[in-house]
């Protein structure tokens, strides 16, 4: 303001012509307030405008302050999450190897000691086989469970390359049927199959068969031993819906179902990783398609592949 005040004053004393003779002192001595005051002024709407300036660019740091702690707060709370549901994962996918890996082994245990410790004459034949036959089960069971997280570790670190060719895709999922007819049987499972002529598409024909194996195996666990339906259907993309009338599952699990390390509480009772509808739907999506569900408790669950559409070409 004081500078302001001395511009001024120079500029009236020195840079002014001169008042004339004929003025009075008084007058002169109002000219030198009034633009004193006229300093004044403007030296104050100056530092307000400056003031104004400064709290705008402080709220403005203050916002970017505030945006950047709350990124920093939900990025930390989704870590943390993530970490807890890793360690969750773990300790299940721990107790769920160990399992099979126990059974087997007491199996195999107890088929070596009937053999060298039983004598002939009480050696049974049909016991022999049931057992082995457990240790089978169990270790394919084992192995299923490997090759999941294997092909969990394959999709998180972005290593699991398609093998894609043209392939009608009827003939692909009347082979899955095929491959759970002995299942389905043994359960007393009728299922439906309602299906275009062909359903060209361009994937991967053995993962295509793992997320078909996937869908088909829930619905067969999660069925409740009632008819199953398989559709296929052709428009602008290649759908395959399953179909089961089972416990179905709630809305809040479906949000879920898709996510690694987050398993769904259908059924506590049916043991497995929960990791099989993760890995179905990266697949889906590496074939630049989409897998959903519509579900309602009690009532049964649809899971539905959409592919685009291709046209038949050597490849």
């Amino acid at each position: 303001m004081v500078t302001i005040a001395s511009i001024v004053a120079i500029i009236y004393f020195f840079l002014l012509p001169q008042p004339m003779q004929t003025e009075t002192w008084f007058m002169s001595l109002f000219e030198i307030c009034l633009f004193f005051l006229s300093a004044f002024f403007v030296s104050t709407a100056i530092e307000k405008f400056r003031r104004t300036d400064l709290r705008a660019d402080f709220r403005r740091k203050e916002q970017m302050f505030i945006a950047e702690t709350q990124k920093f707060v939900t990025a930390r709370q989704k870590a943390e999450k993530e970490i807890r549901l890793r360690d969750e994962f773990l300790s299940i996918a721990s107790h769920e190897l160990k399992t099979p890996l126990t059974s087997m082994l007491l199996k195999l245990q107890l088929v070596l000691h009937n053999i060298k410790n039983v004598s002939l004459a009480n050696f049974s034949v049909a016991t022999l086989l049931k057992n082995v036959e457990i240790a089978e089960q169990q270790s394919k069971r084992l192995s299923s469970m490997i090759n999941d997280l294997l092909n969990v570790s394959l999709i998180t670190t972005g290593r699991m390359n398609l093998e894609v060719k043209h392939e009608d895709l009827v003939p692909i999922v009347k082979e899955v049927i095929e491959e759970f007819a002995e299942r389905l049987a043994s359960h007393n499972i009728p299922l439906d199959l309602e299906t275009v002529a062909q359903a060209p598409v361009y994937i991967d024909k053995l993962r295509m068969q793992q997320v078909l194996s996937n869908l088909l195996s829930n619905a067969i666990k999660y069925g409740n031993d009632k008819p199953i339906q398989i559709r296929i259907s052709k428009g602008s993309h290649v759908s395959v819906a399953i179909s089961d009338q089972g416990i179905g599952i709630s809305s809040k699990e479906q949000e879920k179902i898709f996510t690694l390390f987050d398993r769904g509480t259908i059924n506590h009772e049916i043991k497995g990783l929960g990791v099989g509808l993760y890995i179905a739907n990266q697949i889906v999506k590496a074939h630049k398609g989409t897998l959903s569900v519509r579900s309602k408790l009690a009532q049964g669950s649809t899971f539905t592949i959409k592919l685009p559409l291709t046209q038949n070409k050597k490849s």
